[in-house]
């Protein structure tokens, strides 16, 4: 799979504004078993004005580097969306661009698809959350199964120090520009790599990957997750100061 030169990323990310963005209000189990209680991440709380559009340099240089990584893995944007926001930002000690797109413009917990790239071009981060993914889940096994092969195509090296922790079922709620609300469900794929970081990936009913993120750290001081979360919208307007710090296990928001 082909990678952008890490020189020309970063020459791109200097021009990326580090204006603010979101991913998604979502209940989520990132760091802990399935049968352990889920945070409350104070959805109704959040507010966040409409974004301006990223200027075309941005959207260009982002483009590139987008459909460089996504190239042979599977992952695809769906039609009709565009980027509304790209920044510069940090993924624990690396320097990466975030990608997010959306077919009625930059809106807080509203359907999108997100990308998060390091300075190499390696995914750790995707998210594609829209509303319309319904049908039956694959089971367990058929979900590991679908979760292996990707990550075995999109990060081989990767892969092989994985191992696989649980599986089960995962819910994320998105809001259609009505105001009503969606969910979106797949299943939850939670492995633990060798260097002690975790890998997850969601499989959708279509047996596609909805979700993605590697390279997750745990901070078992505090019992939170310890690496950034650029694809949760209620982590990021905690990160911001337009939402309350979010409860563990999600990561402490801090600026």
């Amino acid at each position: 799979m082909p990678r952008p030169n890490s020189i020309v990323l970063s020459v791109v990310a200097l021009a990326v504004l580090a204006t603010s963005g979101a991913a998604y209000t979502a209940t989520t189990r990132d760091e802990i078993p399935p049968a352990a209680t889920e945070p409350t991440t104070g959805r109704q709380a959040m507010t966040m004005p409409t974004a301006t559009e990223p200027p075309d340099t941005d959207i260009s240089g982002a483009r590139r580097l987008e459909a460089d990584a996504l190239n042979g893995t599977g992952l695809r944007v769906p039609r009709g969306s565009k980027i509304v926001r790209v920044r510069r930002e940090r993924h624990d000690d690396r320097d990466v661009i975030v990608i997010r797109h959306q077919r009625d413009g930059y809106r807080l917990s509203g359907p999108h698809t997100s990308l998060v790239l390091d300075a190499d071009g390696t995914i750790l981060g995707f998210t594609r959350l829209q509303d319309g993914d319904q049908g039956p889940l694959p089971h367990a096994r058929r979900a590991e199964e679908i979760a292996l092969r990707f990550l075995r195509q999109v990060a081989p090296d990767h892969a092989e120090g994985l191992t696989v922790n649980w599986v089960a079922q995962h819910d994320e709620t998105v809001t259609r520009p009505d105001g009503t609300t969606v969910t979106v469900t797949g299943m939850k794929v939670k492995t633990h790599h060798d260097n002690g970081l975790y890998t997850w990936v969601i499989v959708g009913p279509d047996e596609t990957v909805l979700t993605y993120e590697r390279d997750i750290t745990w901070d078992s001081g505090r019992g939170r997750r310890g690496t950034q979360m650029w694809l949760h919208d209620s982590w990021i307007a905690a990160y911001e100061g337009a939402g309350p710090q979010p409860a563990s296990p999600y990561a402490l928001a801090a600026s």
